[in-house]
């Protein structure tokens, strides 16, 4: 595949990526599909939808238009702009989750963030029924949204899969565009998972589709998105490694003096 002097991050790059593995005879599925048992090969397309849900609407068309299918997790109604594209998402084949953060919006009250939780699900399950959820990694916050549940139990709300905790990453290999490239770790503050495994490491997304085709990519994976940061125009393409490149900055030195503390 000819990727030379194409920029990374998007569009275009997200139709090659997928039509790689393809190729390659991956399977595709939904997080609610999720198994740690399935011989197959298979790459399970999460996609967190922060900001700018029409790129997400982008990105779910391109997979649709190949055959694909993915998880969308949406944050709660009052940071999406245009809430039709729920719909127009789940009506493409997607599944929809719950993308929470309310532990860190109530400030580490557990009694206002279970109550919010349960609020925003609700809402979100009058566009789709969500069975799966996925903590946000507010970088800038000293709460960890996956502490909610030291005190209660996700699974008596209906919900199936917390994709942070029913997931083995040992046997699924996880990776994540968090810091815009695909090995972020010296900037990542949240968005970890537990793994006794060393998986691969990749930069860019090509180097992922090299690694697909010349068979030296994980078996099973979690490719994670962030559509916000993709982009076939050139001024929000430009706007986005900007902006990601100045978070990232910050966000290195928050890894470097704080140890997070992780709950589980």
């Amino acid at each position: 595949m000819n990727i030379k002097n194409e920029k990374d991050f998007t569009f275009s790059v997200v139709e090659k990526l997928i039509k790689t593995v393809l190729s390659k005879g991956y399977s595709t599925g939904v997080l609610k599909d999720r198994t740690n048992t399935i011989d197959q090969k298979r790459i399970m397309f999460r996609h967190d939808v922060d900001a700018r849900e029409e790129n997400s609407l982008q990105m779910a068309i391109i997979q649709k238009n190949n055959q694909i299918w993915g998880t969308y997790y949406f944050r709660e109604f009052k940071y999406i702009k245009d809430l039709t594209i729920i719909t127009q998402i789940a009506d493409l084949g997607h599944e929809i989750g719950y993308h929470y953060e309310d532990l860190v919006r109530n400030k580490g009250n557990y009694a206002k963030a279970i109550e919010d939780f349960k609020y925003n699900l609700d809402r979100l399950r009058k566009y789709y029924p969500v069975r799966t959820i996925c903590a946000d990694g507010n970088p800038w916050s000293k709460w960890g949204n996956l502490w909610l549940w030291n005190k209660y139990d996700y699974k008596s709300f209906g919900i199936e899969c917390e994709v942070y905790l029913d997931i083995d990453y040992n046997e699924i290999a996880y990776y994540t565009d968090t810091g815009r490239c695909w090995d972020g770790h010296h900037f990542n503050v949240w968005d970890k998972v537990k793994t006794e495994k060393n998986w691969p490491l990749y930069h860019s997304t090509f180097d992922i589709i090299s690694a697909i085709e010349e068979g030296k990519f994980p078996q099973k994976a979690v490719l994670n998105f962030h559509p916000q940061r993709w982009s076939d125009k050139s001024f929000p393409w430009l706007r986005e490694i900007v902006l990601q490149n100045t978070k990232n900055v910050v966000k290195s030195m928050i890894v470097k003096n704080h140890k997070i503390l992780q709950p589980f």
